[in-house]
């Protein structure tokens, strides 16, 4: 603690995140503040697996409709182009995601510009989590929330690129 107070210019108080005991009111203000985030996070991670569920679901049916083809024409630079074309279809995915995300961010205010906004919400998407930019302590579980659903939408990217690369083999 004294070495951080010097490094900080004066006395060093860390944010413990415990509630003073001046009463209730203010852990029940606290409280409906954190449920009203977590349903907002809840409302973003839902837009998002939609958009995502369904741009898996356009990408196989394309797949599927042009199956016969690709089997007839197996070459490599055919599957390497069906690959890259998958790769690019998913990070378009991923960044509509972290868009929607970014978006809520700067129309709440929470970051200065929209291009810092993008930028929280592609690292706490990935989870890269470098913590030069952070979200205001009232709203910051909502990146933490932002890295648990990017982890399992890129899961399920990196499923959907194996199986097609397992079907190229079979």
């Amino acid at each position: 603690m004294r070495l951080l107070s010097g490094f900080y210019g004066g006395d060093y108080q860390p944010d413990t995140g415990r509630i003073d005991s001046t009463g209730n009111r203010k852990q029940g203000i606290i409280v409906e503040e954190m449920l009203r985030e977590l349903a907002i996070a809840a409302a973003i991670v839902a837009v998002c697996l939609i958009v995502h569920i369904a741009g898996i679901l356009l990408m196989a049916e394309w797949l599927l409709q042009r199956r016969k083809d690709l089997e007839q024409t197996a070459r490599r630079h055919h599957f390497a182009l069906l690959i890259v074309t998958l790769f690019a279809g998913i990070m378009i995915l991923h960044v509509a995601q972290t868009s929607l995300w970014a978006a809520f961010y700067y129309t709440q205010g929470l970051f200065s510009d929209f291009e810092t906004s993008l930028y929280f919400s592609m690292v706490s998407f990935t989870t890269i989590g470098y913590g030069d930019v952070l979200l205001p302590r009232r709203w910051r579980l909502l990146g933490v929330i932002e890295g648990f659903s990017g982890v399992v939408l890129c899961g399920i990217s990196t499923g959907f690129i194996f199986a097609v690369i397992n079907a190229m083999f079979q």
